[in-house]
C-alpha cells in the first residue's frame, strides 16, 4: 500500500496522539479552575470556579507562559487574582508542567503568545528607561551641587588676599583637629 495513504483509523490515532497532551492540559485546567471559590459570606461560599472554567480556555503554552482566552475582561481579573492558586493546582496535577505566568486575550482577537510577550518586553523597557532617566537626573543634580560647592570655595579663595586666606585655613584646621599652633 502507498505510504501517503492512511486508513481512517490510523488517521484518528494520529490525531488523538497529537491532541492528547492538549486535551490533558484542558481537562486539568477545568478541574483546577472549578475549585476556585469566591465571595465567602458567613457559611455561604459562592463557587465562582465553575463559571470561570466555562468562560475560559487554553490557547497556547510557550516558555512557561500559558495563553488563556476568555469572553469578557472581568474573567481576566479573576484569573489574575487566583493565578498562584491555579498554577499550583496545574503543577500538582501534571508534574512535569512548566508554567510561570499567564497571558490573556479576549475572544474574537487573534493575539498570539509572542505578541503578549513582546508587549510585556516593551512595557519593561519603558519602565527601565524611566528609572534610568530618574537616576540620571538625580546624579546630575548631585554633580551640579558639588560643582556649586567647589565654585564657592574658589570664590572664597579669589576674594581674599592669599596671606589672609592661608591664615584662615590654619585657624580652621586647628579648630577641627583641636591642636594648637
Amino acid at each position: 500500500m502507498n505510504d501517503k495513504i492512511m486508513t481512517c483509523s490510523d488517521l484518528m490515532l494520529k490525531v488523538t496522539e497529537l491532541t492528547n497532551e492538549s486535551n490533558k492540559l484542558n481537562s486539568v485546567w477545568r478541574k483546577v479552575v472549578s475549585k476556585v471559590n469566591s465571595n465567602q459570606r458567613g457559611d455561604n461560599v459562592i463557587p465562582i470556579g465553575e463559571r470561570l472554567a466555562g468562560n475560559t480556555r487554553i490557547i497556547d503554552l510557550k516558555n512557561g507562559i500559558l495563553l488563556i482566552e476568555t469572553d469578557h475582561s472581568g474573567w481576566i481579573q479573576y484569573l489574575k487574582f487566583y493565578q498562584k492558586f491555579i498554577i499550583t493546582g496545574l503543577k500538582r496535577e501534571i508534574k512535569d508542567l512548566k508554567i510561570s505566568s499567564f497571558a490573556f486575550r479576549l475572544s474574537g482577537s487573534d493575539a498570539l503568545l509572542h505578541e503578549a510577550k513582546e508587549n510585556q518586553i516593551k512595557k519593561d523597557i519603558a519602565e527601565i528607561n524611566q528609572k534610568f532617566e530618574k537616576t540620571e537626573s538625580e546624579l546630575n543634580k548631585i554633580y551640579a551641587d558639588k560643582e556649586k560647592t567647589s565654585n564657592k570655595e574658589e570664590q572664597k579663595k579669589s576674594t581674599l588676599p592669599p596671606e589672609l586666606y592661608e591664615k584662615l585655613e590654619n585657624i580652621k584646621r586647628s579648630m577641627l583637629t583641636n591642636s594648637s599652633k
